[in-house]
């Protein structure tokens, strides 16, 4: 049984591990226990939650995305398992060795369809997308003429009104889809490194101030899945700039949330480790058809 259920960690508790199952345990509130395997994503909200090094090693085991936040209640950090892959040395040479023009094809399918599934997305919500459309099949090798700028300017108008994306901003929309893309970008970020990849060589963004450059590359595509929920958060006058736990259980759930990709429906979690094996493959064979990348259902 694959895991399907997210965990909120909001108050003052002790975390542990029996018989493998999870034991949260509250200062004033009943001990609750849940099945390891059940589990896909734990959110450590609370800076007075402890947790035991027996449940974290198992978390590891599990693939169990855990996250941190910070004071501000915002994802600040994710654990990785560590040299899950047998291959580690022999990935990552071959990601540190990889030619430019195999990049910047990576790069355009990357471009490509996030504006496809931008242009999903809105459609979703039965707004007009021929703005995205039109885009589509003109992103050249390495986005050149940096389309994606382009269309995140058409995107963000169209999907919102009134509205900037900064991250600075405390525009409720702009705090949910900063908590969204966190809790994504940690788990690209996990299945990375779960494949043998190095998170910090990208094959865009290059900022040697980034440790997870590769993972800001790949959920480019995932992105507009947290863009729909917090439209929907917004359309149904859910949102706050305080994020109460609703809107933050709404976010971590698009984890669970489906695309579809060669036909099936797959979680986005799931979808995490088919997007870096596929790139592991398309590496390994210089051949960017074999990157496999998900579209909005």
């Amino acid at each position: 049984m694959s895991g399907w259920r997210t965990i909120l960690v909001t108050k003052p508790c002790r975390l542990s591990m029996k018989d493998l199952q999870l034991v949260y345990e509250p200062k004033d509130a009943e001990r609750i226990t849940v099945a390891l395997e059940d589990i896909t994503v734990i959110v450590l909200e609370n800076n007075q939650a402890t947790m035991t090094t027996a449940l974290l090693s198992m978390c590891a085991e599990k693939n169990i995305a855990l996250f941190s936040c910070d004071s501000y209640h915002m994802p600040n950090g994710s654990f990785i398992p560590f040299h899950q892959h047998s291959r580690l040395s022999q990935i990552a040479h071959i990601q540190v060795e990889m030619k430019l023009p195999l990049k910047k094809q990576i790069w355009q399918k990357i471009i490509t369809q996030k504006i496809i599934n931008q242009s999903l997305a809105l459609k979703y919500f039965k707004i007009d997308n021929i703005q995205l459309e039109l885009l589509i099949d003109k992103v050249k090798s390495g986005d050149s003429e940096n389309l994606e700028a382009l269309a995140a300017r058409r995107y963000w108008s169209l999907l919102f009104d009134d509205f900037t994306r900064d991250q600075k901003k405390l525009d409720p929309r702009n705090v949910a889809l900063n908590y969204g893309y966190a809790i994504v970008r940690g788990a690209v970020a996990r299945s990375l490194v779960s494949y043998g990849l190095l998170p910090t060589f990208g094959v865009f963004h290059h900022s040697e101030l980034n440790a997870y450059n590769l993972a800001d590359d790949m959920i480019e595509p995932l992105r507009p899945m947290v863009d729909m929920v917090v439209k929907r958060l917004e359309r149904e006058d859910e949102l706050d700039a305080n994020m109460g736990n609703g809107i933050k259980s709404a976010l971590i759930n698009v984890l669970v949330m489906q695309m579809r990709l060669d036909g099936e429906d797959v979680t986005v979690l799931h979808l995490c480790d088919v997007m870096a094996q596929s790139f592991v493959n398309a590496m390994k064979f210089n051949d960017v058809s074999r990157l496999k990348l998900p579209s909005i259902t």
